[in-house]
């Protein structure tokens, strides 16, 4: 009979899937919290409003196209594309 190699490789994947799902789950809840906006993001974006585009100092002392965006209850200069004010 062909029935027992079939259990078994089912109780295989079946323990192997949760292993997966387990690790993951144990990954994400380790994963740090996202950082604090940089004081520069903050300044970039005073005097503004969100959705305005602004240059926002970068640590090598160059400059980058940024975007205002709310963030919490600030306003802060975030770089790259993203949907909405």
């Amino acid at each position: 009979m062909r029935t027992q190699p079939l259990r078994l490789r089912l109780l295989c994947s079946t323990a192997a899937a949760a292993a997966l799902c387990v690790a993951s789950a144990q990954a994400f809840a380790a994963s740090p919290a996202k950082a604090e906006p940089s004081k520069q993001a903050i300044e970039a974006c005073q005097g503004k409003k969100a959705g305005d585009s602004v240059q926002l100092m970068l640590d090598n002392g160059k400059t980058a196209k940024a975007t205002c965006r709310q963030v919490g209850k600030q306003l802060v200069a975030r770089r790259g594309a993203s949907i909405g004010p």
